[in-house]
């Protein structure tokens, strides 16, 4: 149980719409549907239902609001406790920026709003969604601590991991959330879908539709595959990563996606097929040394550390 689902079960029972309490919260409703599927599971009862009008509580769920009021007082209690007032004013007030690819930003927005709404109510916190192609133009900038986010959430590819690492690890600390091997989507009534893996020379033909934070410029997959010796001969680009799988649907394309990333954002009458020779990608955790808010730097690890297996990269 995670001190998050007590705080979105409280919205939610209090403003009657997952909705409302995801907006309340900085959350998207993905999150905090997701959150409370887990909440449910782990009680072993079922809290609400919905309605026309709205979210009702059952019995059940009038019984663990009431529980979860109380469940908040003590631990706001707790803090206040140990907390004095120049503690919070010294430690807790620092703005902190945040720089996180758009796979992960759900999940990093649910981290933030545990972390803002149980400890660290005081911080100013400003996250951004981008584009991992769209980060890794920024890292000339990242480069220069003065000007590089607190927090960066990315994807490096293995090929470049040592030119990102020589570029950043003097202002930044990096660690390792987990590796992302780029698959094909392929719709389900495609033949493609019965291959254990695309084989590299068909890739080549194949009409393709790649995210790129700048459509002029091939993407790190276009230039991994020239590099082994394939080249994609049927390719068109877009820089809106969010609508990139479901345009490729609509326009008859296929796309590139990660796995496991994809399981952030899955879709329907799609399959994900590896391809033949596999490129990995690994997501990482940039810290910036100079943060003046370490204590949410800290806790920010500490929250991804407990979801992802997390090691220290340098």
């Amino acid at each position: 149980m995670r001190l998050e689902q007590l705080y979105i079960f409280r919205k939610i029972a209090e403003s009657s719409s997952i909705r409302q309490a995801a907006e309340d919260l900085y959350i998207t409703p993905q999150y905090a549907s997701k959150a409370m599927l887990q909440f449910e599971e782990e009680l072993g009862t079922t809290l609400y239902s919905r309605s026309r009008t709205g979210i009702e509580l059952t019995s059940q769920g009038k019984e663990a609001y009431e529980l979860t009021l109380r469940a908040i007082a003590d631990i706001e209690e707790l803090k206040n406790h140990f907390l004095t007032q120049e503690d919070t004013a010294s430690s807790r007030q620092e703005p902190v920026s945040i720089t996180c690819c758009s796979v992960l930003e759900p999940v990093i927005s649910g981290f933030v709003s545990d972390l803002i709404v149980g400890h660290f109510p005081s911080t100013p916190v400003q996250l951004d969604k981008l584009g991992s192609t769209q980060i890794m133009e920024m890292i000339g900038d990242m480069a220069r601590a003065q000007h590089g986010p607190d927090i960066v959430i990315m994807t490096v590819p293995r090929e470049k991991e040592e030119q990102t690492r020589s570029q950043l690890e003097r202002n930044y600390r990096s660690f390792h959330l987990f590796d992302d091997e780029l698959c094909l989507q392929v719709p389900k009534d495609h033949p493609l879908t019965k291959r254990a893996c695309i084989p590299m020379k068909e890739l080549t033909d194949l009409p393709m539709l790649l995210y790129t934070g700048t459509p002029s410029k091939m993407t790190d997959s276009e230039l991994i595959l020239q590099q082994r010796g394939y080249t994609l001969t049927n390719v068109s680009r877009t820089a809106n990563l969010d609508t990139t799988s479901q345009v490729a649907m609509k326009m008859n394309r296929f796309c590139f996606v990660g796995f496991p990333s994809v399981e952030f954002r899955p879709m329907a009458n799609v399959e994900y097929i590896p391809l033949e020779e596999p490129i990995i990608s690994e997501f990482i955790l940039l810290v910036n040394r100079s943060v003046k808010n370490v204590p949410f730097a800290e806790a920010m690890i500490e929250c991804l550390d407990s979801t992802f297996s997390m090691y220290g990269m340098w």
